[in-house]
C-alpha cells in the first residue's frame, strides 16, 4: 500500500495556509535516535531556531527499548528492541563516549557456541563455500533483481543447504522469498567487511535515548500521533492527536522519521502526492518481522556449559541466547524469532505464543515441563506494534539501490530520515538511524541558512 495522499485539507483552504505563518522552524516526527539526533544538532545550529519533536508513544527511543525492574530482572534489565552496538567503528560511539555510557564486548565472557535445535552438526566450512559460490554467481548475474529464495534455488537442490543459506535472509528478519537477493548478498558482503564485533550497553540501550532526550528537554512532545500532513515549498502543516485531542501546527521544514511500516500503512495522509521517485523508493522496502521474548527461570536448567552461546533452527527463524553474563544474568534467556516464526507467534498472541516458545526451548535444551520453571517473561510483538508495524526495513526483490532516493528533499520542505534511509551496510541499525539524523540536520540547516553542521 502506498503512502496515503488524498483527503481533506489540513488547516483550511490551501490559499489561506501561507497567511498563517509558521509556528516552528522545524517539526520532527518521531523521537527515536534519528529524530533526536536531528533535534539536537538543529537546536544548536542557529540561535532562536524553533524545533519540536512530535512522538506518538509515551516514551522516547522508538525501537530502543530496555525493560527494567530491579526486583525481577538483572540489574541492567532486558532489551526488547535493539540489542547491540554493531562494530568497533560504529558512529554511535560518539554518543556513547559523550554520555560516558558503560559497554562490554559481547565476547567478554568467552567465545559463544552455536547449536541447532535438532542437534545436527554445523558444517561451517560448507556454509562458507556456499556463500562464496552465491557471491560469485551474483557477481556475474545481469538479469533482474530476484528474491533471495529464487536465487538460492538455482545454486543448490539440497534442502539442508538451502536452509543454511536462508539463515542469511532471516538474520535480516525477512523470509527469503520477501527480500532482494542483491540486498542479502551484496549488502551482506559489505556488512561482513564492516562488522568486527558487537557490544552491549550496560544498563540498557534505552540509556542512550534517555541521555539524548535530556539534551533537548522541552522540545519533545509525547503522546502526539500525526495523522495528516500538507506541504508546499517553505511551509508544512501537521495535524495530530495530542493525548487524544486533535490539534495542528505549521513549520518551515518537516522531518519524518516514521518507520517504513507506518509510512506504507496509510495511517498518515500526505498531500500533495510525494514524487514518484520517492514513492517507488518507499514501495521497494518493507518491514521485517520480529518477536522478542525474554524469559527468567527459577534455575539455570541449561547448565554452565551452555553459556555463552545460543540455540537456533537451521534457517535462524527461532533463536535462543543468553543476553547477560552467566553470573549476572539472573537465569535469563532471550528468545528471538523472525520471519514465519514471528508471524506465527504474532497470530497466536502472548498467551498461546509463550506456550509455543517453551515448546521450541524444550526442543532446543532437551528439558521438559519448562512452564513450571518459568518465573517471568515478556512478549514483545514488533509485528503488531502500531508505531513500527515490523522490526526494521528490508529491501524487496527488485528494489536494491532505491533506498538512497529517500535522502532527497521534497519541495525543499519535506525530508525523510531513520534507519531505512541509511546507506548499506548501515540500514537496520541504531548507528544507521544516527547517521540519517546527522544527514537530515545538515540538509535542513542548509535550507534554513543557519549555522553549519558537520557532515555525517
Amino acid at each position: 500500500m502506498a503512502v496515503a495522499t488524498g483527503g481533506l485539507g489540513l488547516l483550511g483552504p490551501r490559499t489561506a495556509l501561507p497567511a498563517l505563518g509558521a509556528d516552528y522552524d522545524v517539526v520532527i516526527v518521531g523521537a527515536g535516535v534519528a529524530g533526536m539526533t536531528a533535534a539536537q544538532l538543529l537546536s544548536k545550529a542557529g540561535p532562536g531556531l524553533k524545533v519540536i519533536v512530535l512522538e506518538a508513544r509515551d516514551r522516547v527511543g522508538g525501537r530502543l527499548l530496555t525493560l527494567r525492574d530491579r526486583q525481577t530482572l538483572p540489574s541492567h534489565g532486558v532489551e526488547l528492541g535493539a540489542q547491540l552496538i554493531h562494530g568497533s567503528q560504529a558512529p554511535t560511539w560518539e554518543l556513547i563516549k559523550r554520555y560516558d555510557i558503560a559497554t562490554r564486548s559481547r565476547h567478554a565472557t568467552g567465545e559463544p557456541t552455536f547449536r541447532f535445535l535438532d542437534n545436527s552438526p554445523q558444517d561451517w566450512e560448507r556454509l562458507g563455500a556456499l556463500k562464496a559460490e552465491a557471491r560469485e554467481a551474483l557477481a556475474s548475474e545481469i538479469g533482474p533483481d530476484v528474491s533471495y529464495q529464487t536465487f538460492i534455488e538455482t545454486l543448490t537442490e539440497d534442502p539442508r543447504e538451502r536452509e543454511m543459506l536462508y539463515a542469511d535472509a532471516l538474520s535480516w528478519s525477512a523470509e527469503p522469498d520477501r527480500i532482494s537477493a542483491r540486498a542479502v548478498i551484496k549488502d551482506g558482503e559489505r556488512w561482513d567487511d564492516w562488522h568486527d564485533e558487537d557490544f552491549q550497553v550496560i544498563g540498557g540501550y534505552s540509556t542512550l535515548a534517555e541521555r539524548m532526550a535530556a539534551e533537548i528537554e522541552g522540545r519533545i512532545q509525547l503522546d502526539s500521533v500525526v495523522t495528516d500532513i500538507f506541504f508546499r515549498p517553505g511551509l508544512a502543516g501537521i495535524r495530530y492527536k495530542y493525548s487524544g485531542v486533535t490539534t495542528a501546527l505549521t513549520c518551515r521544514q518537516l522531518i519524518l522519521t516514521l518507520p517504513i511500516g507506518v509510512l506504507k500503512s496509510g495511517g498518515v495522509e500526505i498531500q500533495p502526492a510525494i514524487p514518484d521517485t520517492i514513492q517507488r523508493s518507499i514501495d521497494s522496502l518493507e518491514m521485517g518481522q520480529a518477536v522478542v521474548v525474554p524469559m527468567m527461570f527459577s534455575e539455570p536448567f541449561w547448565g554452565a556449559e551452555a553459556a555463552p552461546g545460543s540455540w537456533s533452527d537451521l534457517a535462524d527463524r527461532v533463536s535462543f541466547n543468553f543476553p547477560h553474563p552467566v553470573d549476572k544474568g539472573g537465569n535469563a534467556i532471550q528468545g528471538w524469532f523472525t520471519g514465519a516464526a514471528a508471524q506465527e507467534l504474532s497470530r497466536l498472541g502472548p498467551e498461546a505464543g509463550i506456550s509455543r516458545v517453551l515448546q521450541w526451548l524444550e526442543q532446543a535444551s532437551g528439558q521438559q515441563n519448562l512452564a513450571s520453571k518459568l518465573r517471568w517473561h515478556h512478549f514483545m510483538d514488533w509485528v503488531r506494534d502500531p508505531y513500527t508495524l515490523g522490526s526494521y526495513s528490508i529491501t524487496r526483490p527488485g528494489g536494491h539501490g532505491r533506498r538512497r532516493l529517500l535522502t532527497e528533499p521534497v519541495a525543499d520542505t519535506l525530508y525523510f530520515a531513520g534507519e531505512a534511509t541509511a546507506p548499506p551496510p548501515h540500514y537496520q541499525t541504531v548507528h544507521g538511524a544516527y547517521l540519517s539524523g546527522k544527514r537530515v540536520a545538515q540538509q535542513v540547516a542548509a535550507a534554513l541558512r543557519v549555522g553549519s553542521i558537520s557532515p555525517a
